[in-house]
């Protein structure tokens, strides 16, 4: 066996003696960018979590998160084939408008889009000054000796 299926496996043991609460925890830390964000989300205070072996919890969200995104690729190769062999069968469809969209997508895919070429015309030559929002008005800022 793989070590990609045995990490997979590995998915039940996660969440084993955690309480409700605590799984709550992992998951919505599995689906967050910090500690914070993941209380919020399942109400839960600081105090909790500081009451809890927190490394433990986040650890547990890593594998759990690590896990999800094995198993999508696991499921996105072993369908792979099935995927591309779908798409060149559209390449048969009476429908004008399919078949030349699969012919795009698989052309896109194996070959990579074309480039596109940009004819760009200054009425003035130098610098390119790009401003987002409201200029900022220009200080000068002197010694003061």
């Amino acid at each position: 066996m793989s070590d990609s299926s045995t990490k997979v496996i590995e998915i039940n043991t996660i969440f084993d003696g955690l309480n409700n609460r605590e799984m709550d925890y992992v998951q919505a830390r599995a689906n967050s960018v910090s500690d914070a964000e993941a209380l919020r989300t399942c109400g839960f205070s600081r105090g909790w979590l500081n009451s809890r072996d927190k490394k433990d919890l986040n650890q547990r969200a890593l594998d759990f998160k690590t896990d999800n995104v094995l198993k999508a690729q696991l499921i996105l190769d072993k369908n792979l084939e099935k995927a591309a062999q779908g798409l060149a069968e559209l390449l048969e469809s009476r429908n004008e408008y399919i078949k030349i969209k699969a012919q795009t997508e698989i052309m896109d895919r194996r070959m990579g889009k074309p480039t596109q070429k940009v004819d760009q015309k200054t009425e003035h030559s130098g610098g390119l000054e790009i401003v987002f929002g409201e200029p900022i008005p220009k200080r000068i800022i002197q010694d003061e000796d």
